[in-house]
């Protein structure tokens, strides 16, 4: 039995097949496609996202010497658990804390430097045209804007639907809250979006709402920090960024870029067609800046 195995290593024992069909083929392209989020797939998941049978899938996996698909995905997890993917803050905290000699100064320009470098990868793997594409989804005013995140994606999921009330009325902030889940989910459609943001670790009530909306086909897009979460199978779009800065957390710094440039591409979408008159006059009335009586 393999404990584990990462893509190299299924890449290499791929490579070592004589012949395949058709189907095997595009398994074995839907696998080096989606090798990261396969640990979180059961057997019907891949047979259903990859479009092949599950006795394709049997069989393509004997030949890679697994005794079946349970094999390949203990495999699958055992390597997230030998690289740390889920290491919680606390391990990390164990792992980093060590003692250095840097000045403060030092110490704060280092770090601003990994941020930056975080900004230069967020534009180097930015695909633009899936950002058009969900700015124009957004902007269509029939649909509802459903959001959710839990922990400190709750602040990036506040964040993005305050900011997107400028822009258009049918705004939904989530509760997480599974008594008050069923009222706040009542008239969903397909043509409604769930915008779930979710960085490390993963939510289970999230994962619930994905599944939901996923099962009903509304329009279901994951922002997340890897393409190693449970969400990708009922997402429809994904954008993963990065946040690694050699820090006991990981960064949301591009996770509120990644809304302001969404934000920003649907003001130009929307035009002069948005909530900013309507707006300023509700906060005049109420005095909600007035800082007089």
């Amino acid at each position: 039995m393999k404990e584990h195995i990462d893509l190299a290593g299924y890449m290499q024992l791929a490579k070592q097949l004589q012949s395949l069909t058709e189907s095997e083929t595009a398994l074995n392209a839907f696998i080096i496609k989606h090798f990261e989020e396969l640990a979180y797939y059961g057997i019907i998941d891949l047979a259903q996202k990859a479009e092949v049978s599950k006795a394709t899938i049997g069989r393509y996996l004997n030949k890679l010497g697994f005794t079946g698909y349970a094999e390949f995905k203990t495999a699958l997890k055992n390597n997230l658990r030998t690289h740390n993917i889920m290491i919680a803050p606390i391990e990390a905290s164990r792992v980093k804390n060590q003692s250095q000699d840097d000045s403060i100064q030092e110490t704060a320009l280092r770090y601003i430097s990994n941020v930056t470098q975080l900004i230069q990868q967020f534009s180097d793997e930015l695909d633009g045209d899936a950002l058009k594409k969900l700015a124009k989804m957004i902007a269509e005013k029939q649909r509802t804007i459903y959001v959710v995140g839990s922990a400190s994606s709750r602040a990036l999921a506040t964040h993005f639907s305050t900011l997107l009330k400028y822009s258009r009325t049918e705004v939904v902030l989530l509760p997480l809250d599974k008594a008050e889940l069923p009222k706040a989910l009542l008239g969903v459609s397909q043509q409604d979006i769930l915008v779930a943001f979710s960085y490390y670790r993963f939510n289970p009530v999230v994962l619930e709402i994905t599944k939901y909306f996923n099962s009903i086909k509304s329009n279901v897009v994951v922002i997340s920090n890897t393409h190693s979460n449970p969400y990708g199978i009922y997402s429809d779009m994904q954008f993963i960024l990065p946040s690694d800065v050699d820090s006991i957390f990981h960064s949301r710094t591009i996770g509120f870029l990644f809304i302001e440039l969404l934000l920003y591409l649907l003001q130009k979408e929307c035009r002069d067609d948005d909530n900013f008159e309507d707006l300023e006059t509700l906060f005049k009335f109420f005095g909600t800046y007035s800082c007089t009586e």
